[in-house]
C-alpha cells in the first residue's frame, strides 16, 4: 500500500518550468548573424552568409548556407571555408563569394548543382596583393568587378600597378617604423585607417584565366588574370558606406559601370558624392550629377538600360538630409527637373525627382509640432 502511495504522489507532483535567467552577452554572441541573402536566378534557392562568433578565440567566422525557397531545412554549403557575400552568376550554375582561405580576402567561384543544391567544386579567382571585396557579376556572366584598397601613386597598366602595390605592401610590412604621418583630412573613417590607400574598382574575367590575361597583359602566374583598375586616381571609388546597397552597378549590357565617388578637394568637409560612368574596358569617367553639390549614391540601372535610379540629397555638407529617389535618363541626358537648392544646374545633366511631391515628411513634421 505504501509503495502505491509513493508512486501516486510521484506522478501527481507538478512539473515546474525551468527557472528563468537573464539573456547574457554570451547568449547573444552564440547566435548566428545571418546576412547577404541572394535568391537564385531560377527562384529555387537562397544563399546567405551566417557568422559564427568564438569568444575564446576572439574571432568572427562567416560561412555560406543554402535553403530552398519552397521550404525545408537550411544547410551549410561551404563548411570548409571562411566564406562571405555569396552572389549568383546570371545562369545560376555558379556563385561568387569572398573567402580568406588563401592570400587574404579574395574572390572565389563555386560550381553549383541546381537539382541537389550542392557545390561540386570551388576555385580562387583573384590573388591580388591588396585583397578583394564586394564582388559583382556582369549581366552576361563574363566578368566580375570588385573593390580593393590600393596605393593611388601605383596607378598604371595592370601588371605594373599590381607589382607596385605588392612592393609598397612589402615595404610597409618590413619597415621598422610603424608610426603614421597624416598631412591632410580625411585620414580615417571611424576607427579604420587606410594608410594612404584608396578604394578602387577592378574588373577581371570570371572564367578560367588564359595565358594572355585581361586585355593582353601577361599574368604573374598561369592561374590568375591580372585585374584592371577602372577608377584610378587619388579618390575613393566606391565611397565609404556604413552598409546597405552597393555604390556601384553594371549596366544591363555589361559594358558600363556606374559608381559613386567624391572628388572634392577636402572630403572631410564634403558630402558631394557624385555618380560616374566608366566603360568596363577602362578610360575616362563621366560625372552625371555634377550639378548637385550634395550626395548622390546607390545607383541601379533599369532592366531596359534607359535609366539609372539613385538616392540623392540636396543640402551640401549635411549628412542627415532627406534622401530623395531620382531617375537619370541615359539617352536623353537632359535637365528634367532641377532639385531645389542645386547649384550650377543650368547646362548640367540632372535627373528627375520622383519623390518631390511626397507629403509624408510634411505630415510627420506637422504632427510633431502639434
Amino acid at each position: 500500500m505504501c509503495r502505491w502511495l509513493v508512486l501516486l504522489l510521484a506522478f501527481c507532483t507538478p512539473v515546474f518550468p525551468q527557472a528563468k535567467r537573464p539573456f547574457t552577452f554570451e547568449d547573444m554572441m552564440s547566435l548566428k548573424r545571418v546576412e547577404e541573402p541572394a535568391v537564385s536566378p531560377d527562384g529555387r534557392w537562397v544563399l546567405f552568409a551566417a557568422v559564427d562568433v568564438n569568444l575564446e578565440a576572439n574571432t568572427k567566422t562567416p560561412h555560406v548556407w543554402i535553403v530552398p525557397v519552397a521550404g525545408g531545412r537550411e544547410k551549410e554549403i561551404l563548411a570548409g571555408q571562411h566564406a562571405d557575400r555569396p552572389r549568383w552568376a546570371p545562369d545560376g550554375n555558379r556563385f561568387a563569394f569572398i573567402s580568406t582561405q588563401q592570400s587574404g580576402s579574395q574572390v572565389w567561384i563555386a560550381d553549383f548543382e541546381k537539382s541537389s543544391g550542392t557545390v561540386t567544386a570551388t576555385h580562387q579567382l583573384t590573388s591580388i596583393a591588396t585583397e578583394a571585396a564586394g564582388e559583382l557579376w556582369s549581366p552576361d556572366g563574363n566578368t566580375i568587378v570588385f573593390s580593393s584598397d590600393v596605393y593611388p601613386e601605383c596607378d598604371g597598366a595592370p601588371a605594373a600597378e599590381a607589382t607596385c602595390n605588392s612592393r609598397r605592401l612589402e615595404e610597409e610590412k618590413n619597415s621598422k617604423v610603424k608610426a603614421q604621418v597624416f598631412t591632410r583630412l580625411l585620414y580615417r573613417h571611424w576607427n579604420s585607417y587606410k594608410g594612404g590607400k584608396r578604394s578602387h574598382i577592378f574588373v577581371v574575367p570570371s572564367g578560367p584565366a588564359n595565358s594572355e590575361g585581361d586585355g593582353g597583359d601577361k599574368g604573374t602566374t598561369d592561374a590568375f588574370s591580372i585585374p584592371r583598375d577602372l577608377t584610378p586616381g587619388d579618390y575613393d571609388a566606391p565611397v565609404f558606406s556604413l552598409g546597405g546597397q552597393d555604390n556601384y552597378a553594371f549596366s544591363p549590357d555589361g559594358q558600363e559601370i556606374c559608381y559613386a565617388s567624391n572628388h572634392d578637394k577636402v572630403e572631410a568637409l564634403s558630402t558631394n558624392n557624385d555618380l560616374w560612368l566608366v566603360s568596363v574596358h577602362g578610360g575616362p569617367a563621366k560625372n552625371i550629377t555634377a550639378g548637385n553639390p550634395a550626395s548622390d549614391s546607390t545607383p541601379l540601372y533599369s532592366p531596359d538600360g534607359k535609366y539609372i535610379a539613385y538616392r540623392a540629397q540636396q543640402r551640401a555638407g549635411y549628412e542627415s538630409d532627406r534622401f530623395r529617389l531620382l531617375l537619370y535618363d541615359r539617352h536623353g541626358a537632359q535637365i528634367q527637373n532641377c532639385p531645389a537648392g542645386a547649384r550650377n544646374c543650368p547646362g548640367t545633366e540632372m535627373a528627375k525627382d520622383l519623390t518631390e511631391d511626397f507629403d509624408i515628411f510634411k505630415d510627420d513634421l506637422l504632427q510633431r509640432r502639434a
